[in-house]
């Protein structure tokens, strides 16, 4: 028996009216009219509600209509493919905002200034030369900052301060120098960090911690004496990879001569 021929059958035996039965499932009697003549079907809430009413399980109610069983297997489908695209939107969307909540976290904690006038915003995007070296160690060193990395280019010359250093001398210098964490040539170092600390930047990365204090607006001392001045408000990282092959091809024709 088809699932109108069977509504139908199931509401006289009720004692029903169309209108009756109408209005105790919030519908139109047209509705209950359209069912009953296999125009349309009922959802299933619907028809577990009609399985109460007329005190049937609700697998007698629909097995004998094959139609309906399939309608009714294919919303299930999409209605459980409904609800995992709406995990994965939700998931999807959740992200994003805590992405961007993060994002403007961070852009906001980088553009305050503390009481001293120091903003992470002053180093981030920004290079550096080394403008008066104490130790009289270096040569050369840069040293330059993007969002995410901290780039370091040093270049050591032991005979800045001995002319006449032998090969020897120098690879011992070398060897104190890496011992102290003084690496010769360019290093970048990820996950670039900018806190303030009173007249302090704190400066952490991978493998990187250094605090330079503020001497100026273009001008920063590390833990080391040694000074660098402001030369780009922008990184030049990427660009310091060609000024390391060139100053390290300078210094190895000056030890050929």
């Amino acid at each position: 028996m088809k699932l109108g021929n069977k509504l139908k059958e199931k509401r006289l035996e009720a004692g029903l009216t169309q209108k009756e039965l109408a209005d105790t499932l919030h519908v139109s009697r047209q509705t209950i009219s359209s069912w009953e003549v296999g125009r349309t079907f009922p959802d299933l809430t619907i028809l577990v509600t009609l399985s109460d009413i007329y005190d049937i399980p609700l697998d007698d109610l629909v097995k004998e209509d094959s139609r309906l069983v399939d309608h009714i297997t294919e919303k299930v489908k999409k209605s459980e493919r409904r609800k995992y695209i709406n995990i994965v939107l939700s998931f999807l969307l959740t992200a994003a905002t805590i992405f961007l909540v993060y994002l403007g976290l961070q852009q906001h904690q980088a553009t305050q200034t503390n009481e001293y006038g120091l903003s992470p915003s002053d180093i981030y995007n920004s290079t550096w030369e080394v403008h008066y070296d104490p130790t009289r160690e270096l040569d050369q060193s840069f040293i330059s900052f993007d969002n995410n990395r901290a780039g370091i280019l040093n270049i050591y010359d032991p005979r800045l301060t001995n002319p006449n250093i032998s090969d020897e001398e120098r690879a011992d210098f070398e060897e104190a120098w890496v011992a102290r964490g003084l690496e010769d040539g360019l290093n970048t170092y990820r996950n670039l960090e900018v806190d303030v600390e009173e007249e302090t930047y704190v400066v952490s990365a991978q493998g990187l911690r250094i605090e330079f204090t503020r001497l100026s607006s273009t001008l920063i001392r590390n833990e080391d004496g040694i000074e660098y001045h402001r030369v780009l408000d922008e990184s030049t990282i990427d660009d310091l990879y060609l000024v390391d092959e060139h100053l390290t091809e300078e210094h190895d024709t000056n030890d050929e001569s």
